[in-house]
């Protein structure tokens, strides 16, 4: 079906008969005279006369033609999904509006962003409606609210709630959001039901395993779905910042960061000389050039020096483009929280490969490889006297046989104002000797040995495994999964039970596999006392040379001593939760949004485990965490918050797949919005035809100049 949506200036039609009229005025008979000569000429001449005729013909038919297809054009014909609004405009309609907000929408290669369109074309739709139609307006983002808006007749609040909403920073899910269109049309009176949807059609947001069962809830409780393309079907180019990993070198006198950066070329187009600076402190501090091909990306490394005993921030940015979101990352380097760690050691060897701190050590401080904030300090038994616990954060006893009286005194008291102190055990252990003399410490009370000797699986003494019982525990949680999967590698031949009742308020952080206790911890006053059952060393077990002893011993470290905060904070991503362990003489922290909106948190019990929970990441920046209004040593003073980069890849979804995504539902997609009047806002205009007519009035003005000059 053809409609007009200019069809006043179909009266230019009428301009047709003015070229007729000049025609007929114009064909007077001329005077004749006779003449002899003349005539024998007229004569010859007829077919002269004819093509004569016929050439003016065809002029005054080129002519009004000229005149009727410009009148056409300018009235601005489309033809009409019959399928569409026309039967709806008499009757009540429902409607919900879904305004893609997430953070691809503030795509701009025009004056305005796509978002700004979008909310154009939403007040245009509420612009059209009736009296007796209703409509709700939702974002992408705000389907997680625990409750949905209403529909709504009244057009002023519908459009200052449009005027309201803002761009976000999260990636797009159409899915949710059409189920949350569909539970409020389900309210619905109206005969007629549809759905809005403005977006940019990329492809990351549609969910193809949603649309296996929700095409059929679309069909049966929706008229229509009508979907605009504010991105008018271009293909959409960017650059983003989609990965960084920095990196922490803490050496005698200084620290040197470093930050690896990758960046994404979602275009066709190479990428040449690309400017990269990263900031710290507010400052700039190095800066690079990246050129990417077509399609891919590219990583390159930057150094920089760093104040020690400061907590840095900072960010890398590349030079802008239509989407300058993703083209900003940030992130926090700590070079402050030093833990010095005693260590002392209780089987001392000339070959420092078989003394017992040697592995823990190596672990703690690995050197170039890994550099590492801990500081360990080895004394034999023989120099304990002269040494003052107070001057260390942790204490390791390894495999000590005994400790003087007093220094067991002064341990105790260490451990009481906030130390913390690790037992591992060995030959030179004597159970009877822990539990009289240092009981005020031990979670549990030591009983005997045990030794597993034999590999075989035929036999009853095999070596014993680890495995976690507290898997959300801190000194747990951070390892990765490739190396929790290793824990039933390790292979322990000799290890000490321990009485089951325990010493005072005690968890067990790592078990055997026979389910006896490996690793305890045990709050005492403001500090900690932590159980290894097995040896540190190789004597006892094969522990010290598995993959992840580096980063359990390392955590273990920053948990007892309060320090978990990391030298490099794991960024977070926009809309995910932040989360940290609460120690026991913190009852509530402050977290300061890069806005300026500050959040007082309580903690809560999760996993059997005290923590703070912070869920208001909603824009990407560097968020403060205090303690009554002051940084606190057991948390970091800042995390970064990101983009998912995700959304970063502007890919479109074609309108075949999303016509097939749907079924059978009703559906329209348009790609424009601007000056189409009603019918292709309500998208019924399925292709528009003044372009071709004005093409064609080209082409006959073309022709009749050709004709007429002949």
């Amino acid at each position: 079906m053809i409609s007009f949506l200019n069809p006043l200036l179909l009266l230019g039609i009428l301009g047709a008969s003015i070229p007729i009229i000049i025609h007929l005025i114009n064909k007077k008979k001329a005077i004749s005279y006779k003449f002899a000569a003349i005539d024998f000429i007229l004569e010859t001449n007829k077919r002269i006369s004819v093509k004569f005729k016929l050439r003016q013909l065809i002029l005054l038919i080129l002519r009004a033609s000229l005149l009727v297809f410009l009148a056409l054009a300018l009235a601005k014909p489309f033809l009409k999904n019959l399928g569409g609004g026309v039967a709806e405009k008499n009757i009540p309609t429902s409607n919900v509006i879904i305004l893609d907000d997430s953070y691809s929408m503030q795509y701009s290669d025009r004056h305005e962003s796509f978002f700004v369109s979008a909310k154009d074309a939403a007040k245009k739709i509420i612009d059209v409606l009736t009296k007796d139609d209703d409509a709700a307006v939702i974002t992408v983002s705000g389907i997680g609210s625990p409750t949905l808006p209403e529909l709504d007749f009244d057009k002023k609040h519908l459009l200052n709630s449009i005027e309201r909403l803002q761009p976000g920073f999260t990636i797009t899910h159409i899915a949710p959001a059409l189920d949350a269109a569909v539970e409020i049309l389900t309210t619905a009176r109206s005969p007629v039901k549809r759905i809005f949807l403005l977006t940019d059609l990329t492809r990351n947001g549609w969910d193809p395993h949603w649309f296996k069962t929700g095409h059929e809830k679309l069909r049966r409780h929706v008229s229509r779905v009508h979907i605009m393309d504010l991105s008018e079907g271009k293909t959409l180019k960017n650059i983003a910042i989609t990965r960084i990993e920095p990196q922490l070198d803490v050496r005698e006198r200084t620290a040197e960061g470093h930050l690896k950066v990758t960046v994404s070329n979602f275009s066709s187009a190479r990428v040449k000389n690309l400017l990269a600076q990263v900031f710290i402190d507010g400052e700039r501090a190095t800066q690079g050039f990246f050129n990417i091909e077509p399609h891919a990306l590219e990583m390159k490394e930057f150094s920089f020096t760093l104040e020690k005993g400061k907590d840095h921030l900072g960010w890398i940015e590349v030079a802008g483009d239509n989407l300058p979101v993703d083209n900003k990352r940030y992130f926090t380097i700590n070079t402050s929280r030093t833990i010095d760690a005693l260590l002392i050691d209780g089987d001392p060897k000339t070959n420092i490969y078989e003394s017992e701190t040697f592995y823990l050590e190596k672990a703690l401080n690995p050197g170039r490889g890994h550099a590492s904030s801990i500081k360990p300090v080895i004394c034999s038994i023989h120099e304990v006297d002269t040494i003052t616990f107070a001057g260390f954060d942790i204490v390791f006893l390894c495999n000590v046989e005994t400790l003087p009286l007093e220094k067991i005194r002064e341990l105790e008291k260490f451990v009481k104002e906030g130390g913390s102190v690790v037992f591992s055990l060995g030959n030179r252990v004597d159970a009877d000797y822990y539990n009289n003399s240092l009981s005020a410490l031990l979670p549990h009370r030591l009983h005997t040995i045990r030794t597993f000797s034999s590999d075989s699986p035929l036999s009853e003494e095999q070596p014993l495994h680890l495995m976690t019982s507290e898997p959300a525990h801190p000194v747990i949680r951070n390892l990765s999964e490739a190396q929790m999967n290793t824990f039933s590698s390790v292979k322990f031949y000799r290890i000490f039970y321990v009485d089951p009742a325990s010493q005072g308020n005690c968890k067990t952080i790592l078990s055997f596999s026979d389910d006896t206790p490996a690793l305890m911890e045990r709050q005492i006053g403001r500090g900690r006392s932590v159980l290894f059952t097995s040896s540190i060393d190789r004597d006892w077990t094969d522990l010290p040379v598995k993959p992840f002893f580096l980063p359990l011993m390392q955590q273990l470290c920053r948990y007892v001593s309060g320090n978990l905060t990391e030298e490099v904070q794991k960024e977070t991503l926009v809309k995910h939760d932040w989360q940290i362990p609460c120690p026991d003489d913190v009852n509530t922290i402050e977290i300061t949004s890069p806005g300026g909106t500050k959040t007082v948190l309580q903690p809560h019990f999760i996993n059997n485990e005290k923590s703070f929970v912070y869920n208001q990441t909603n824009i990407p920046g560097i968020y403060d965490v205090t303690v009554e209004g002051k940084h606190h040593p057991q948390f970091p003073k800042n995390f970064p918050v990101n983009v998912d980069t995700i959304e970063s890849n502007m890919d479109k979804i074609d309108q075949k797949e999303i016509t097939a995504l749907m079924g059978d539902t009703n559906l329209t997609i348009t790609t424009s919005y601007t000056g189409e009047g009603h019918e292709v806002l309500m998208g019924e205009a399925k292709k528009t035809l003044w372009g071709s007519l004005l093409f064609l009035t080209l082409c006959i003005l073309f022709i009749e100049s050709f004709i007429s000059r002949r």
